[in-house]
């Protein structure tokens, strides 16, 4: 048997009975001629109360730890891909799920006759969160052998040593690598519809821009034409009225030059009637 078959039926058992039951494993181990089979398992540590509760959660409903590692991943792999709104979205469903997944899980134990206290369920509820926002505590916490609770950012690196039995040893879980890729597969695929409909929605006000632009040119068009045709008539009107001007400045002129001449012709003629009455006085000899 290897150590991690060991393990998983050690860190399945009461808090109360690991430290007796792994010392016969190792002392098991021991007789067998497995001296570091011995060696590690004594190593083992006695999982905290909050540790307890996440391995008995794993052991009586992966399903919902499945849940929320991969609700984390999702979480993971959207992080710059999705809206903000979306991501908001995806954040309350991850407190609201952790919430529920700690209480299932304090309950069912203290439904099984052992207490546990409210900084215990807090520090369970705290490390399915950071379950949610660090693959590895997702993927310790998967193993089931988690020997402490822990808190992690998802940016800082976590010294998994401390919190899960064979830690250094231990490879992600099949599930979990399988609901990142799974989370990074739906991300993109995500991303790529939100963009697509982005495309969409820019194609559509970029048609309705252009044919905005269509009317509009087609509308100035008409309007040049009017105006176009309102000129020419003007043009004309006023080629007319310079006809007529220079046609009355003739005019005026011929008329002008008559009256010059009449005006001599009358100064002539009354010169000349002038002189007859005065010889025709003289000849009467009107004085």
């Amino acid at each position: 048997m290897s150590i991690e078959d060991v393990a998983d039926e050690l860190y399945g058992l009461l808090p109360e009975e690991f430290t007796a039951a792994r010392n016969a494993a190792a002392a098991e181990a021991r007789s067998s001629g497995d001296a570091d089979l011995a060696a590690r398992l004594r190593t083992l540590r006695k999982p905290t109360a909050g540790a307890w509760v996440l391995n008995r959660l794993v052991r009586d409903d992966p399903e919902q730890v499945h849940g929320v590692l991969e609700l984390g991943a999702r979480l993971r792999a959207a992080q710059g891909t999705l809206a903000a709104a979306e991501l908001r979205a995806l954040d309350a469903q991850r407190r609201e799920l952790t919430r529920a997944v700690a209480r299932q899980a304090v309950d069912a134990v203290r439904g099984a006759g052992k207490p546990v206290s409210a900084a215990v369920a807090g520090a369970v509820e705290e490390t399915l969160r950071s379950a949610m926002v660090d693959a590895g505590v997702g993927a310790a916490l998967a193993t089931g052998r988690m020997v402490d609770t822990v808190s992690a950012s998802g940016l800082e690196p976590v010294d998994l040593s401390r919190v899960v039995a064979l830690g250094a040893d231990a490879p992600p879980t099949r599930r979990a690598a399988s609901a990142d890729r799974e989370a990074r597969d739906e991300a993109a695929l995500v991303a790529a519809r939100t963009a697509a409909a982005q495309a969409e929605g820019a194609l559509e006000q970029a048609r309705e821009a252009a044919e905005d632009a269509r009317r509009r040119a087609t509308s100035a068009a008409r309007r040049r034409e009017e105006v176009a045709a309102r000129l020419a008539q003007a043009r004309a009107a006023v080629a007319a009225l310079e006809d007529e001007l220079a046609a009355s400045t003739e005019a005026e002129h011929d008329a002008r030059r008559a009256q010059l001449a009449n005006t001599r012709d009358e100064r002539t003629a009354h010169d000349a009637a002038t002189a007859a009455r005065r010889t025709l006085d003289r000849l009467t000899g009107t004085t």
